[in-house]
Formats: structure tokens, C-alpha cells, sequence
């Protein structure tokens, strides 16, 4: 009998936003097309019979939770922290808007998405989130504290 497995899914999701402050380029506005690379642990299901047998959890069912409680609203927005200047005229015009009260550097959208993934009760192992093709952020779900994560990190972008 097999003792845990990982299982991997990957997203996409296209969305900008502005580091205000930010030494580099990255103060500017921008955007991204990111990966989400959503890393689950456990052990199959061994009940004989049973529609997940052999699975750790289904690939189709991690696709469905993980769009519903993060990619669709992160997908087409703009990732504010609050503080932008142009956050008030893409409320008003009707723009796609998620606002979500941390600066929005790719460690904190890491912890952020670990956070909201262990809220969801999967068995989460960790979560990569790739910025650009050759820049990425890892949390491992063991670090992520049960009050959810501290956004006191300083994370850079690297905005190629």
C-alpha cells in the first residue's frame, strides 16, 4: 500500500497591479501572466468501489475549488492592495477589482493563496506562483500560520 502521494494541478491567470513605493519599475503599472503551480499530500483512496479509489483527491475537484476560490476572482484584475492612485478610477469605470489590503508582490500573493487553500480544507503541500517565466515564490502550507500569513514581507517583482 502506498504511504502519501503528491499530486500537482496548474493555473493561469492574467491580472496587474502596482507596487507604490517600489525602487524599481515595478512602481509603475503592470501586469502579469501568472502560473500556480497547487501541490496536494495524502494517500489514495483504498475503499474498493469507491469513485476516488486510488485517487489522493480528483484532479477535476481541485480544478473547481481552487477556480472558484481564487482564480476567478484573481483572473482579468487588478490586484490592489489599496493605496494605488488609479484604484478609484477602476472602481468607477466598472473595472475588475480585487482588492486585497497587502502589497501585492508575488511572496505575498504565495502566502495568500496557501492561506485561502488550507481555509478550503485541502490537503495542501505547497503553492509556487510564477510571476513571469523565470521568477517564482514558494510557500509550503506547513509555514503558513492558522491566522494566516504575516504580509510584512518586502518582496520584490521582477517585472522583465
Amino acid at each position: 500500500m502506498l504511504n502519501e502521494v503528491s499530486v500537482c494541478k496548474i493555473f493561469t491567470f492574467d491580472a496587474a497591479h502596482q507596487l507604490i513605493g517600489h525602487k524599481g519599475k515595478c512602481s509603475n503599472l503592470h501586469g502579469h501572466t501568472y502560473k500556480l503551480e497547487v501541490v496536494l499530500k495524502g494517500v489514495p483512496v483504498t475503499e474498493p468501489g469507491h469513485s476516488d479509489e486510488g485517487f489522493v483527491i480528483d484532479f477535476g475537484d481541485i480544478k473547481a475549488l481552487v477556480r472558484q476560490s481564487l482564480v476567478d476572482r484573481l483572473d482579468h484584475a487588478f490586484l490592489a492592495k489599496g493605496d494605488e492612485p488609479v484604484l478609484e478610477t477602476l472602481q468607477s469605470s466598472g473595472s475588475k477589482v480585487a482588492l486585497l489590503s497587502f502589497r501585492t508582490t508575488v511572496e505575498n500573493m504565495a502566502a495568500y493563496i496557501a492561506y485561502k487553500l488550507k481555509q478550503a480544507a485541502l490537503p495542501l503541500y505547497s503553492v509556487k506562483l510564477w510571476e513571469t517565466p523565470t521568477s517564482w515564490a514558494e510557500v509550503l502550507a506547513a509555514d503558513v500560520p492558522a491566522d494566516g500569513p504575516s504580509y510584512r514581507l518586502h518582496g520584490g517583482c521582477d517585472c522583465e
